[in-house]
C-alpha cells in the first residue's frame, strides 16, 4: 500500500443516517461533476454498472462512439481498486499501487489511454520491486530485465545456468501466452505448461530455497500461494514488469478521476452513491436497470428508475419504475408505470 501527504483541497460534510448516527467524511474536490441534485435522464443507450477502471474505460469508449451512457457506482467516488482514502492527513491507495504498461504508449493499454485523451502523466518505477527476507537481507528488482538477470546471477552464482534455462522457458511461455490469450490462437506449445504451478516450475529448475522464495515473491500479488498459481499466468505477468511499471502522477485517484472527467466531456452521466438493484430482462435481453440512489446523491423524486440496456463492468425509494423506452426495432415506445 502506498501513502502520500496530500494537499488536495477538501471540505468536511456531516450526514445523519436513518438510525441517527452522525457520519463525517471528507469531500474531495474532483475534476468531474457527477449527477448532483438532478436525476438521470429518461433514456440511455447503455448503462454501465460499476465505476472501477474497467467501467470507466468502457464508458469512455461507448461515449466516444456517440452513445448516451449512464455510469452507476455505489461508492461516493470513482475508481474501485484504484481509488484512495485518507487517514491523518495522508492519502492511501485502496489497493492498486503500481500499473504495468499503462505509461508505455507502445503497449495496447498505454495506447488506449492515449487515444482516450488522458494527459495526467506517469512515473516509471525503478526499482520495480523490493523484497525483504526473513534473514534481514533484501533484493531490489531493476526495471531493466538484463540488469535484473545479472543481479540474480551475482546473488546466486551456483544457480546461474539454471536461471538462464528458467527464463528461456518463461520467455517462451510468455510469447505463446500472448498469442493464445490476446490473439485467440490456440497453440499446442503451451500444452506441457497449462497445468504447471509456479511451485512445480521453481522446484524443477532450482535448489536454493532463498532464490525460490524470491522468484515466488509476486504470488501474493496474484492472490494465491505458488502451489496454486498458474506458471503460465505468472510468466506473462512476470515479464510484463519489464515493459514498464508505472505510477500515476498525483496518485491512483487522479488517474480514475481523469477517466471520469473525460467521460463527462464526452457527454456521459455519472451517478454515485447509488445501487443497481436489478437488471431488467425482457425477452431474453437486458433492457434496463433498477436503481436505488442514496438520499444524498439525487432528489427523492427520482429514486427508482430503469434505463434501457445494461453493461456490467465489475463489479429514498419511490413507487415508480420506468421500463425500456425503445422497442426491439429501435423505435421509441411510451414509458409505462408500475407500482413496486
Amino acid at each position: 500500500m502506498r501513502c502520500q501527504k496530500s494537499s488536495t483541497q477538501h471540505s468536511f460534510k456531516k450526514l445523519l443516517t436513518a438510525d441517527c448516527t452522525l457520519l463525517t467524511f471528507i469531500e474531495m474536490k474532483r475534476p468531474f461533476r457527477g449527477l448532483r441534485n438532478q436525476p438521470p435522464s429518461e433514456v440511455y443507450d447503455a448503462v454501465i454498472v460499476g465505476a472501477g477502471v474497467g467501467g470507466l474505460v468502457c464508458a469512455n469508449l461507448l461515449a466516444r462512439e456517440g452513445l448516451r451512457v449512464l455510469l452507476v457506482e455505489q461508492h461516493y467516488m470513482v475508481g474501485g481498486y484504484c481509488s484512495t482514502f485518507r487517514r491523518a492527513g495522508y492519502t492511501f491507495d485502496a489497493a492498486t499501487h503500481f500499473y504495468p504498461l499503462l505509461g508505455n504508449t507502445a503497449t495496447i493499454t498505454g495506447g488506449l489511454l492515449r487515444e482516450l485523451g488522458l494527459t495526467g502523466g506517469w512515473v516509471k518505477m525503478d526499482p520495480v520491486d523490493h523484497f525483504h527476507f526473513p534473514d534481514g537481507s533484501s533484493f531490489s528488482v531493476p526495471a531493466d530485465f538484463d540488469a535484473y538477470l545479472v543481479k540474480l546471477k551475482a546473488e546466486f552464482p551456483a544457480e546461474a545456468r539454471a536461471l538462464d534455462d528458467f527464463f528461456a522457458v518463461v520467455r517462451e511461455v510468455y510469447l505463446h501466452g500472448l498469442l493464445e490469450y490476446f490473439r485467440w490462437r490456440v497453440t499446442p506449445r503451451l500444452d506441457s505448461f497449462r497445468g504447471m504451478t509456479v511451485r512445480e516450475a521453481l522446484d524443477r529448475y532450482f535448489r536454493d530455497p532463498k532464490l525460490k522464495l524470491l522468484l515466488a515473491g509476486d504470488c501474493g500479488h496474484w492472490g494465491g500461494p505458488p502451489s496454486r498459481t498458474s506458471f503460465v499466468f505468472d510468466s506473462m505477468l512476470r515479464l510484463s514488469y519489464f515493459l514498464g511499471n508505472y505510477y500515476p502522477l498525483g496518485g491512483s485517484q487522479a488517474f480514475a478521476d481523469e477517466l471520469a472527467q473525460k467521460f463527462e466531456e464526452r457527454g456521459g452521466h455519472i451517478l454515485l452513491s447509488s445501487t443497481v438493484r436489478r437488471i431488467v430482462v425482457e425477452g431474453g435481453e437486458a433492457r434496463g436497470v433498477e436503481i436505488t440512489p442514496s438520499r444524498y446523491s439525487c432528489p427523492p423524486s427520482s429514486t427508482r428508475r430503469s434505463h434501457r440496456r445494461a453493461v456490467t463492468s465489475s463489479s429514498c425509494r419511490s413507487s415508480r419504475t420506468w421500463t425500456s423506452t425503445r422497442s426491439r426495432t429501435g423505435r421509441r415506445t411510451r414509458p409505462r408505470s408500475s407500482v413496486t
